[in-house]
């Protein structure tokens, strides 16, 4: 656009050169449709090596030969291809986890259906920094090692995960974007509670909060507080402040949060006294940290790591831990008071003897508590870690005991995932601990969470089990023609279409499947590599049987070998379908030669493979090949490819133009590369700048090839032309919006035939 001049002087303005470049694109990407034992299932998946994919899809497959056939494609020279995973009736495996109250709170299941996800096992625990709004999952997939013993095969574990939905840790985000065995959903979401912190030095006191006075000593008193996630402010108290004077500074520190609090004197009965920071919002939860200057997080035990109680709003919907559990369950409030009514109120004389009643009949264990009756949350603490400590040092216990917050764990060291859920414990001495809150009947929890399990049976706290099924062979209508529509939407692009065999699959259903592959094909400008039937078992199987394979087939868009090839498996070999190794010729003859090369001769060996399922000789290779049938041999040098005709490509076909796989491939290769590279031209003014700009494009395109050695002929004029004027292009072309480009080019053709004229020179008579 010329620059709009008002003031005297010098402008500059840039102009486009006008040149344009067209890239050529890939020819070599492999689409890959078939059944798998696991990994997601009716979504493209690309691959650049076996490893990876065996990631993804596992290292066996029952179903069918996806692997082999993938393993083929890249053994063979194959660098990029895509998998999409279908079958009928497929699930993944489930379970649904409930809470420390017994509702189902989060539904698991396997990233992706298949019998594999119920050898997959949960752990959850709540040994995080926050004890009573976190928790941790640990993921295990199980397997068996080279001496038939079960061990963890994978594993992940996914520390300080939240249920609260606007947490950066929220399990179900965590899981479902960073796993890589489990998916997460809730279940029936519930509404969230108010977040709220104990703290304080216990004390005989009814109104006043002369505890917090004695601990301040007539001087100010510093800490950090951080409310539903709001940045820490620094609350400084007075030096003997009302419980009025408690909130107004909190709430003076929080002012441009968005948060505030109020603050209750808490009272578990008539001789302990603490603090309750209550947040007038829901979910989140409440934080301390140390202050800079006259700290009192430690005095006043605020903070879990200074033995204060701080619960998340969202800790009633955390799945229950593992093991067997006794607890204060701070989450409910009502409970808790029971709980720390209980705990707090033990003595040295308290609890003489513990007995775990589980699968072994274990026998009483006696133990001494320390301490009691508890002046502070950390003493209470300390008898809880007295009882983990008499459990971990008896001799012969099957059980290991862990503190976590104010929760004595115990995990079996016996048994199985489901060990040991019927685990229960009594107490004898001065105090029924069993009794109470503490140790309820219930709380006895499997080992680890089945996915695939058993459900209700194995425990109270996970429910709702689905065990995960492979699924059957899939139909073409139902779920092969739906892929090829994904494919067409998510997969850029993509070459060479595959479909592996699956195994128990009725041959006239796969037979019928080629010509909606091979139209599938042809519209995303690639080609299908057909199998041949299995019952084809000689050359004369081959040739009185060719014709009916070829019907409703675009023929011109697809290849087709024979024999099948027969490849490693373990100490024997095994028979597959020649299509994922052909994938891989023809994507190292396009690295090395180019996509005008046929995949085909001596230098276009089967890597990998052992042998072939029927030998053929010179007279069999001739009656295949007049039928387009390409042909896989054993020479001296290895086992090679032997033809390059598409299926269109059988003598007297009528149609010679795509006769040749190569040339199939190559105009493929042309026509999706001016495709995609004059995609510009669309909506430019249709006029000889227009098509000049064409010209110069195509044909620099079209001239690179010519010097790649791509057509025949020894001048550019001889091998290509881009044409594109007034005689492509008529006023009533433009007046309908269309340029047409005409483009031509001569291709290669293979040597298909190398005839030897031999003949002997006989000695000249002299005259």
């Amino acid at each position: 656009m010329p620059v709009q001049v008002s003031y005297p002087g010098v402008y500059i303005q840039e102009v486009s050169s006008g040149s344009r470049t067209i890239t050529g694109v890939s020819t070599s990407v492999a689409l890959f449709v078939g059944m798998a034992d696991e990994g997601p299932m009716d979504k493209p998946v690309r691959t650049f090596s076996y490893t990876e994919f065996e990631r993804t899809f596992g290292v066996t497959n029952s179903s069918g030969e996806l692997h082999d056939q993938v393993k083929q494609f890249f053994l063979n020279g194959g660098s990029t291809c895509w998998i999409i995973r279908i079958a009928s009736g497929a699930y993944p495996a489930k379970v649904e986890l409930s809470n420390e109250g017994g509702t189902e709170v989060l539904e698991l299941s396997a990233k992706g259906s298949g019998s594999f996800g119920n050898s997959l096992r949960v752990h959850v625990d709540y040994d995080t920094p926050t004890p009573e709004a976190t928790f941790n999952m640990t993921v295990e997939r199980m397997g068996f090692d080279s001496g038939g013993s079960l061990t963890v095969v994978a594993s992940e574990s996914h520390k300080n995960l939240s249920m609260n939905p606007n947490s950066s840790k929220y399990a179900v985000a965590v899981l479902n974007q960073q796993s890589a065995l489990v998916n997460a959903a809730p279940i029936d979401p519930q509404a969230a509670q108010e977040a709220y912190s104990l703290w304080g030095v216990f004390e005989e006191v009814s109104e006043t909060p002369a505890n917090l006075v004695a601990a301040l000593g007539g001087n100010p008193g510093s800490f950090m507080i951080s409310v539903d996630g709001s940045p820490f402010r620094k609350v400084t108290l007075p030096a003997v402040p009302t419980f009025g004077q408690i909130v107004t500074e909190i709430n003076n520190a929080l002012i441009g949060t968005g948060r505030s609090v109020t603050v209750e004197h808490a009272a578990f009965d008539t001789d302990i006294h603490v603090y309750r920071i209550i947040s007038t919002g829901t979910g989140g939860l409440i934080q301390f940290a140390p202050a800079d200057t006259n700290d009192i997080c430690v005095s006043m035990q605020m903070g879990f790591a200074n033995h204060g109680i701080d619960v998340g709003g969202y800790a009633h919907m955390r799945p229950a831990p593992n093991g067997l559990f006794g607890r204060v369950r701070a989450d409910d409030y009502n409970e808790l008071e029971a709980n720390l009514d209980d705990l707090l109120g033990l003595t040295a004389s308290s609890i003489t003897q513990i007995d775990l009643h589980d699968s072994l009949s274990s026998d009483p264990l006696d133990i001494t508590l320390s301490g009691g009756p508890h002046a502070n949350f950390g003493a209470a603490q300390a008898t809880l870690e007295s009882i983990r400590d008499e459990i971990n040092a008896a001799e012969g216990l099957p059980w290991s005991a862990k503190v976590i917050g104010l929760r004595l764990v115990l995990l079996p060291e016996f048994g199985g995932d489901d060990a040991d859920h019927n685990a229960y414990v009594t107490t004898t001495g001065g105090a029924g601990l069993h009794d109470a809150y503490f140790w309820a009947t219930g709380t006895g929890n499997v080992h680890r969470y089945n996915l695939g399990g058993f459900g209700t049976d194995r425990g109270d706290f996970q429910n709702g089990s689905q065990q995960g099924l492979n699924g059957s062979i899939p139909d073409t209508q139902a779920h092969y023609v739906p892929a090829w529509e994904t494919a067409s939407r998510e997969i850029d692009i993509y070459n060479m279409m595959i479909l592996p065999r699956s195994y128990g699959e009725d041959e006239n259903v796969r037979q019928g499947r080629w010509g909606v592959a091979s139209v599938a094909a042809k519209n995303a400008r690639a080609i299908l590599i057909v199998d041949p039937p299995s019952a084809w078992e000689s050359s004369k199987d081959v040739t009185d049987n060719i014709a009916n394979l070829r019907i409703g087939v675009a023929t011109d868009h697809a290849a087709l070998y024979w024999p099948p090839i027969r490849v490693s498996n373990g100490a024997t070999l095994k028979t597959i379908d020649p299509a994922g190794a052909m994938a891989g010729v023809m994507a190292r003859t396009d690295a090395s030669r180019g996509v005008w090369k046929a995949p085909a001769g001596l230098e276009a060996n089967l890597l990998g493979v052992r042998g072939v399922q029927n030998a053929m000789s010179d007279a069999d290779n001739g009656v295949i090949n007049p039928q387009a049938v390409n042909a896989i041999r054993v020479f001296p040098n290895g086992i090679v490819s032997w033809g390059a005709r598409t299926m269109v490509g059988f003598d007297n076909s009528g149609n010679d133009d795509y006769k040749y796989l190569p040339i199939r491939r190559l105009a493929l290769y042309i026509e999706e590369s001016l495709y995609r590279g004059l995609k510009w031209a669309v909506f430019e003014p249709n006029d000889a700048p227009l098509w000049r700009q064409l010209r110069a494009t195509a044909g620099a395109f079209m001239n690179n090839l010519f010097r790649l050695g791509a057509f025949a002929g020894e001048k550019s004029s001889d091998a290509y032309f881009v044409k594109v004027d007034r005689e492509t292009t008529t006023q009533n072309d433009v007046n309908l919006g269309i340029v047409n480009v005409v483009i031509g080019f001569a291709p290669l053709k293979p040597a298909e035939f190398v005839v030897i004229t031999l003949q002997q020179k006989a000695g000249e008579v002299q005259i």
